[in-house]
């Protein structure tokens, strides 16, 4: 794909949209266009309209209502149909328009719950969708399995990337809302300006995740951008580094300086166990992350920092 193609952002506003939007300007890229401002994704006839108007070459599949473990289990029915209807409106108004590319931000957590398999992605329809996550993820899986049948019964050169747990510049930070790592952060960082004594983490701490940082996968979105044909449509982004939900807050606690206890409130559910996933397809053409864990959370701590100082 050349530079001066137009591509279109849908859901240019959120963590990874944003930042996407920025390296591509930054990389050379003359239409970059974000179709979510002052446009409902939701509504396929208005997403039509959107993408008859701009013509774009390529389309992007950002959008989606995250959420954290708490809000997927009050709000089952919200973040289904929510992420149901934009996947659903956006692919299929890009496929009426003409659009000839679409790349289609899956979610991992299609994948199975056993920690001991590596999945691949030939498996990502294969296991039931992890319970903690199951009204977002069998949203996204139906996304993907809808760029897969276009391009069985089209042939259409639509691809989907399946990240694990993402984070960096942009995340949310609500406590109640956001994913584990900013929540995380931002309960250590209350607990040290209160001198509290105590953090509580949800359920025993003991299932482990996969963490990846935004800008690395910009990297593997840049990557099939350029890619203009694969006998691939589905990649599998992973951040090579697995951990327990306490070993995060061990890190979370020094990196933000709280030396207070760390419990694990049982009372609270887990969240999904997690397997790992094998990104051996698309490290194989060349992707490979290039943050430590670690080090990222110090980045999103400084940005933090930055965000409750305004």
């Amino acid at each position: 794909m050349i530079k001066n193609e137009k591509i279109c952002i849908a859901g240019g506003r959120g963590m990874v949209g944003t930042a996407l939007v920025r390296r591509l300007r930054q990389d050379g890229y003359h239409y970059c266009m974000t179709a979510d401002h002052g446009i409902d994704l939701r509504n396929h006839s208005v997403t039509l309209d959107f993408f008859r108007k701009e013509k774009p070459d390529c389309v992007i599949l950002v959008a989606a209502r995250h959420g954290g473990i708490g809000e997927y289990e009050s709000k089952p029915v919200e973040y289904f149909n929510d992420n149901l209807l934009i996947c659903s409106s956006v692919i299929t108004a890009a496929f009426e328009a003409g659009v000839r590319k679409l790349i289609n931000i899956g979610a991992s957590c299609v994948y199975g719950a056993d920690p001991t398999i590596i999945y691949t992605e030939e498996e990502y329809d294969r296991h039931v969708v992890q319970k903690g996550t199951e009204p977002y993820g069998l949203a996204k899986l139906a996304g993907m399995k809808l760029c897969e049948y276009y391009n069985r019964e089209y042939g259409t050169n639509y691809m989907s990337l399946l990240p694990v747990n993402m984070y960096g510049d942009g995340d949310g930070y609500d406590l109640d809302f956001s994913s584990v790592l900013p929540a995380m952060l931002r309960k250590f960082h209350n607990a040290k300006v209160e001198r509290t004594d105590s953090v509580e983490i949800w359920g025993d701490g003991r299932n482990t995740r996969e963490f990846l940082f935004v800008d690395d996968f910009i990297d593997a979105i840049e990557l099939i951008i350029e890619c203009d044909s694969t006998e691939n449509d589905m990649f599998n982004v992973g951040g090579a580094e697995q951990i327990t939900i306490n070993e995060l807050a061990g890190i979370v606690a020094e990196v933000v300086g709280y030396s207070g206890m760390i419990v694990n409130d049982l009372s609270r559910p887990n969240g999904s166990s997690r397997g790992r996933i094998d990104a051996s397809r698309i490290m194989a053409m060349g992707w490979m992350p290039k943050t430590p864990l670690k080090k990222g959370i110090k980045c999103l701590y400084k940005n933090y920092l930055k965000y409750i100082s305004g």
